[in-house]
């Protein structure tokens, strides 16, 4: 790696791969590992462990695609947001390649397409199929599939950009969210964009793309102060040669993988990368996660989990089975970040904006939930009573959302019940990946100590939910 700003990291005896790196690498490259899972990648190194993240799955991809069609089947499935969003957190749940699904979800707030609009999950999840087939490759091709996208040309009114009223949507956005960002193109550069991508339509027997030639404007433009008969491919080759476009996929790679406000000579180190590799994501993916910054204190334990996150992290790590979808989906909505939902065409802030009095709440309510199970829960006909997931659900539900507490032998070792410093340091590497503060771990403590004559499952559920309630658990 060339440049002076983005060297790559070398483990030695004085900075090995450790468990805090790379349980480090796994939270930002996934949803995080379990302690066996980070030990495992530790034995294997950091060369071995990322050559990991990026395995080929075709038997995966199978396995689901027949799993879901076989629960309800797929009519059922497809036509139920609910059951579309939790299979999604499902899959990130369980998969062997948890990149992939972590890189669609970075897709999903890139070219943010929402549901509301679309009123198609099918479509949605032919999207989201498209960021997990393509988003390890091109980035050209990958903006290429999403111009031609269904679920796309509904969101950005595709349907009414014709010849002689061309609708400035999607090339508006394609500039100013997708690749370049705003300060970078003209009015005009638009107005030329959108001729181009006239006769873009959706065949409504098979719901693919079809060109509809007739309704393509063949006249000369000029755009980004070029000139020619272009049409859709020909302004997306254009916008990949802008040095602003490689700037503003940089800044959003490094953004989410890395640090929330990186400096201007990384971005300037990650778009040289991305240029030099011709924008083919996954080398630059690689380099970034075999770097010194990623691993620098300035980008460890740094970022607010999102709420898919959060959700995800927090199963995996109480190796919890995921709740029921209503549980799931509610779960999505009161944490403030609901798939195939975004809340604009900017996708979800993220960062701090993840973080408010309600949304941390719910949070600790969430883990509760997963930790102790229904205790709070309404059974029949206990009318509106609130439940500890903050909503009330009908009682007709009641059933569906019921759930038994952890199983605590899982995750904490009967030998250890009566040895509260040893004990908290082991959850701590369970859900910090390394030791809390001296601080932390003394009020952890004395929390056992004032319940020692009772070490039973309760005090160890009721210790592992506040862990999780910590300001350091929401950090990845």
């Amino acid at each position: 790696m060339a440049h002076k700003h983005f060297e790559p990291f070398v483990p030695d005896a004085a900075h090995p791969f450790d468990a805090a790196k790379t349980a480090h690498l796994l939270r930002r490259a996934g949803f995080g590992a379990p302690p066996a899972d980070v030990a495992a990648a530790v034995a294997r190194g950091l060369e071995e462990t990322i050559d990991d993240l990026f395995t080929e799955a075709d038997d995966e991809e199978q396995e689901f695609q027949r799993t879901f069609n076989a629960i309800n089947g797929k009519l059922i499935n497809a036509g139920d947001a609910g059951v579309c969003q939790a299979w999604w957190v499902y899959r990130m749940l369980t998969t062997r390649v948890p990149l992939r699904e972590k890189l669609a979800l970075f897709w999903h707030g890139h070219f943010a397409t929402s549901v509301n609009k679309v009123e198609d999950t099918e479509l949605m999840l032919q999207q989201i199929a498209t960021f997990r087939r393509l988003g390890f490759g091109s980035f050209r091709e990958l903006a290429l599939a999403v111009a031609r996208d269904p679920a796309m040309i509904v969101w950005l009114d595709g349907e009414s950009n014709v010849k002689e009223h061309p609708n400035e949507n999607f090339a508006r956005e394609l500039m100013e969210l997708f690749t370049c960002g705003i300060g970078n193109y003209t009015e005009q550069d638009i107005r030329e964009a959108a001729r181009a991508f006239t006769g873009y339509r959706i065949d409504m027997t098979t719901q693919q793309f079809r060109f509809a030639p007739f309704q393509q404007d063949l006249g000369r433009k000029t755009f980004m102060g070029r000139t020619g008969a272009f049409n859709g491919d020909d302004i997306i080759d254009i916008l990949m040669k802008q040095p602003a476009c490689a700037q503003f996929i940089g800044r959003k790679l490094w953004r989410y993988f890395v640090e929330d406000d990186p400096p201007q000579q990384i971005v300037d180190a990650v778009s040289s990368r991305i240029r030099e590799h011709n924008y083919d994501m996954r080398p630059v993916l690689r380099e970034i996660f075999s770097s010194e910054e990623f691993y620098s204190d300035r980008a460890m334990r740094t970022q607010i989990k999102s709420p898919i996150h959060y959700i995800v992290q927090t199963s995996k790590l109480l190796e919890a089975k995921l709740p029921s979808p209503i549980v799931t989906q509610n779960a999505m909505r009161q944490m403030g970040q609901i798939l195939f939902a975004p809340p604009n065409v900017k996708g979800w802030d993220g960062g701090k904006a993840w973080i408010s009095t309600s949304t941390l709440l719910f949070r600790y309510n969430f883990a509760n939930y997963l930790i102790n199970g229904d205790a709070m829960l309404p059974m029949r006909g206990a009318g509106k009573q609130r439940t500890n997931l903050g909503f009330r659900p009908p009682t007709e539900l009641t059933a569906q959302i019921k759930r038994a507490p952890i199983d605590t032998n899982r995750i904490v070792p009967t030998e250890l019940r009566q040895k509260p410093r040893e004990l908290v340091n082991l959850l701590s590497r369970r859900f910090f990946q390394g030791l809390a503060s001296e601080k932390e771990t003394d009020v952890f403590v004395k929390y056992l100590e004032a319940r020692r004559p009772d070490s039973g499952d309760e005090t160890m559920r009721a210790l592992v939910h506040l862990m999780m309630s910590t300001p350091q658990f929401q950090l990845a």
